[in-house]
């Protein structure tokens, strides 16, 4: 096997196969790429979950990259190429996919949006863009008290240094993706977050949002195919449990009140103002800001997290559980409760 990259989260090599994601111990947070501690069995259940879930939405007529599983924390999928926009200028340049290439990823990251919750960014966003309500079948500010079914579907870029949110003009400048395509994207991530709401839902957990990823495959009648690709687990999606943040978002919490939280902030608008995208080199060596370790306690409750999610997913499915059968989410919300 070549390791052709090695991500904050997981390891993708190049097997005569196709490609294999071998799923790390470590987590990142706020963009910042591998944080300090890992997580115990980590890896394992984001195997396991990624596995169960793209299985479950072939069930529901719902193409995916996935192949099968090849190891406690690796599965196989198949290859797409990654064309990654040139930095120039100050901007992004994604003339790669002015020609409409096949068989590669949609550098566009999908946001769904079931529920908002307080402190969601969408509504700043839109209070300071009204028009751009109108892109998402809104007639008004929504707030944290609305749901959404279909779900609210965002777009934004997702080979840059940041993401940033895109307007549909927007997307249409950049040219990595038709019309017609784009649609299929939206209504392909409408059906899934459906899929798995109701999933969730049989077990006790709430579905918030999430992110998708996808490629175009190959040219057919209608333009280029899409497909899913990339992984579906906590670290993608906002789940909660009994009023528990039951995803990356418990992650997020710890370091929300950190000054390195706050650096991070200050070191985007700082990187934006000087036109570079080297914000995580400003924060580091100008603000002196890093991310903090994480205690005993918290790497406790994080591995039970995962490994109680891939239980529950795997029971609700009619599978054999992966991991000891004390790994639930009734025992997980009991660990937690202390410091909730």
């Amino acid at each position: 096997m070549n390791l052709l990259y090695r991500g904050s989260v997981k390891d993708i090599y190049k097997t005569d196969d196709g490609l294999l994601f071998k799923y790390s111990n470590r987590y990142s947070v706020f963009d910042w790429g591998e944080m300090p501690n890992e997580i115990p069995q980590k890896g394992e259940a984001l195997a396991a979950m990624a596995g169960l879930f793209f299985d479950h939405l072939k069930d529901k007529g719902i193409s995916s990259h996935y192949v099968k599983p090849h190891s406690a924390d690796s599965i196989l999928v198949n290859e797409v190429a990654v064309h990654r926009p040139a930095w120039e200028n100050g901007v992004y340049d994604y003339t790669v996919y002015a020609d409409k290439p096949t068989n590669c990823l949609v550098p566009l990251e999908v946001i769904f949006r079931i529920l908002l919750g307080k402190g969601n960014s969408l509504e700043g966003r839109l209070k300071k863009n009204p028009a751009y309500m109108a892109e998402l079948g809104l007639t008004e500010i929504p707030d944290s008290s609305k749901t959404f079914m279909p779900p609210i579907v965002e777009f934004s870029t997702k080979l840059e240094s940041s993401d940033r949110y895109l307007t549909n003009k927007e997307i249409k400048d950049i040219n990595v993706i038709d019309a017609h395509e784009l649609a299929q994207v939206r209504k392909m991530t409408e059906d899934v977050a459906q899929h798995l709401q109701t999933l969730f839902a049989s077990f006790g957990v709430k579905l918030w949002d999430g992110k998708f990823e996808y490629a175009f495959g190959g040219r057919g009648d209608n333009g280029r195919t899409l497909f899913m690709v990339d992984s579906i687990g906590p670290d993608e999606l906002r789940l909660t449990y009994e009023n528990a943040p039951l995803s990356k978002e418990f992650l997020r919490q710890i370091y929300a009140p950190t000054s390195w939280y706050q650096a991070v902030g200050k070191a985007k608008d700082m990187a934006k103002e000087r036109g570079t995208n080297n914000w995580k080199e400003i924060c580091a060596n100008e603000l002196r800001e890093t991310p903090q370790l994480l205690n005993p306690e918290q790497i406790k409750v994080a591995t039970m997290l995962y490994t109680s999610l891939a239980n529950e997913m795997a029971w609700a499915l009619g599978k054999t559980a992966p991991f000891e059968k004390e790994a639930t989410l009734k025992n997980w919300r009991q660990q937690c409760a202390s410091w909730l």
